[in-house]
């Protein structure tokens, strides 16, 4: 080796020496500074405890073990004793807005331990495409979304679960409604039945399929939405007293399908029914048949194999036909809502969610469903509305 040569290669591993130091100190000043903010964060949002020791009262905050530099950038944290993962997941946001990143991710680690990652980027930014999937029957699950995690949420409709969806105009909720329908359309054991008075979700795009005859759309006739539902509610009736002695329980089938019964823009519905001329004596107003026929269904169609989607605007108890009403539903989704909507849905845990949802981008979701916690979701995204149209032609079954 030439002596040019040697004092080369001596030059490049001094350089990368020094860079490897520079890089030491800064991390080491980082991890320092990351303690600093983490531990005033904390305080910051209540994520401490005041406890006495020998010295006197002091704060306590979850301790930082060890930290690696991302992206995304992550540490382990020591809860204190009695504090839970969820504890630091209710304020999140706070806490990742005082440490300047966008979101802050809390993973389960071990024991006390939980990860925090902290998020340049909302990770539901990113729009994703439904794939053209079909359900076979209502045993197998359809695909809701993607949390914040990266794990699929799925839901059996096969599963004692009604679904409530709300959202703005705007917010996602018919195109989270298109994907869903296009999942199960084409299901053997499945009726995709229901109300629109928009003539958008049902109606013209199932013309010609076994679900169009279970189906009543537009606003030309309103006591024909009331008409099918009592409809409905006489076949509930048929299977209830058909239940064989000692089942409680109809198991769906090709020639027992499981009801899907869809309410899209239930408010809109009531109020249309509202407007209409007073019943002559003796005659029920169509807006309460339309109530008790919805009530029944919610509330006895379970176990005959009736499921019950509606869509609203802001899940109002009288928006839904009422508080008993409202409570019936267990799987429930929240697009853009302002905070006390989504409140309103999902409860009091929903609360911190609350001011950041209120402005969500599109096809972004609060979910809660029975075993489950709370969870923001992306929705998959089916394409446009002649899309949704082309995939009901192409996989729901048709009229024999």
């Amino acid at each position: 080796m030439t002596a040019d040569g040697w004092f080369a290669r001596l030059w490049r591993s001094w350089t990368a020496r020094r860079a490897r130091r520079e890089h030491e100190r800064e991390c080491l000043v980082f991890a320092e500074h990351l303690r600093y903010v983490w531990r005033d964060a904390c305080e910051g949002v209540g994520a401490c405890r005041m406890v006495d020791t020998a010295t006197g009262m002091t704060v306590r905050t979850p301790k930082i073990g060890r930290i690696v530099l991302g992206p995304p950038t992550s540490f382990l944290v020591e809860l204190i004793p009695g504090q839970e993962p969820q504890d630091i997941t209710r304020v999140g946001d706070r806490l990742a807005h005082s440490m300047c990143f966008e979101r802050l991710r809390v993973v389960p680690y071990a024991g006390r331990w939980v990860r925090i990652e902290l998020l340049a980027a909302d990770p539901l930014d990113e729009q994703f495409g439904l794939d053209r999937i079909s359900v076979r029957t209502c045993r197998e699950r359809v695909l809701l979304g993607v949390d914040e995690h990266g794990q699929e949420l799925h839901h059996a409709f096969a599963g004692a679960a009604h679904v409530a969806l709300q959202g703005q105009n705007g917010s996602g909720k018919s195109q989270f409604a298109y994907g869903l329908l296009s999942q199960l359309a084409g299901a053997d054991d499945v009726r995709i039945a229901g109300s629109d008075i928009t003539g958008l979700l049902l109606g013209r795009p199932f013309d010609g399929t076994v679900h169009r005859p279970w189906q009543m759309a537009g606003t030309a006739d309103i006591e024909g939405h009331a008409l099918l539902l009592e409809r409905l509610v006489a076949l509930m009736d048929e299977r209830l007293a058909a239940l064989p002695e000692r089942v409680d329980k109809l198991e769906p089938s090709p020639s027992m399908p499981l009801f899907v019964v869809v309410l899209e823009e239930f408010p809109g519905l009531l109020r249309a029914a509202g407007a209409l001329s007073k019943p002559a004596r003796g005659e029920r107003a169509v807006i309460d048949r339309i109530k008790s026929a919805n009530l029944r269904l919610l509330s006895e169609g379970r176990k005959v194999a009736f499921r019950v989607v509606t869509l609203a605007q802001r899940a109002e108890a009288e928006a839904l036909g009422g508080g008993f009403a409202r409570d019936q539903y267990a799987l429930r989704l929240s697009f853009r809502v302002p905070g006390d909507s989504l409140e309103m849905l999902h409860g009091p845990t929903a609360r911190e969610l609350g001011e950041r949802h209120g402005t969500a981008e599109p096809g972004i979701a609060v979910v809660s469903a029975p075993g489950h916690e709370l969870a923001r979701a992306r929705v998959p995204y089916l394409g446009e509305y002649a899309e949704y149209c082309d995939r009901i032609a192409t996989t729901a079954r048709k009229e024999p």
